[in-house]
């Protein structure tokens, strides 16, 4: 796929992973704007530990620099996946977040990965969030646990840390530039 002029574009980047994997922070630490938030409590028992609210369309946020960006957080749970084939229409990147702290849920992520992967097969990393605390695995352990092999970025990251998201994105970026054929990607 060449995408001429793409820096005159608006690229639409998926940010996707398990409950509490860190994707409304991470949207909300990196976007340029007020985030669109679609937060409500939690109603399921099991998933209160993990995290006090979720995401039940998709949160929102934007990057006006030299490379426009559109930015998209999921929700995590299965039951709101009604939503993930109609935010996967015209997504260009996608990232893959873990909770580097809780390796349990982590298989959520890599269905997410499967199934998006089937349905867009787009440029991508996965992150290894929540890095400045001192039980989080390293991206190592990560791809060693889950099989992932080298030439794929495992994205070392702390969503509250705008320099550390900019950081992920900028992975992301090279990676469809690459993907794309185009020398005018970010």
């Amino acid at each position: 796929m060449k995408l001429s002029n793409f820096k005159e574009k608006t690229l639409k980047i998926l940010v996707a992973g398990h409950v509490g994997a860190g994707k409304t922070t991470f949207v909300t630490t990196v976007s340029q704007i007020p985030v669109l938030k679609t937060e409500a409590k939690l109603s399921r028992q099991e998933e209160k530990p993990v995290s006090p609210t979720t995401t039940v369309a998709f949160d929102f946020g934007k990057i006006n620099d030299e490379q426009k960006l559109a930015i998209f957080g999921i929700p995590g749970q299965r039951r709101f996946s009604f939503m993930w084939k109609t935010l996967i229409k015209g997504t260009l990147g996608y990232i893959f977040m873990f909770d580097s702290t809780n390796p349990a849920l982590w298989k959520d992520t890599m269905e997410q990965f499967e199934m998006f992967m089937d349905i867009n097969p787009v440029p991508f990393v996965f992150v290894a969030n929540k890095q400045d605390l001192p039980n989080a695995l390293k991206p190592e352990n990560i791809r060693q646990s889950l099989r992932i092999p080298e030439e794929v970025p495992v994205v070392p990251c702390i969503a509250l840390d705008r320099t550390s998201t900019r950081e992920t994105l900028a992975v992301l970026l090279q990676l469809m530039k690459k993907f794309c054929g185009d020398d005018n990607v970010g």
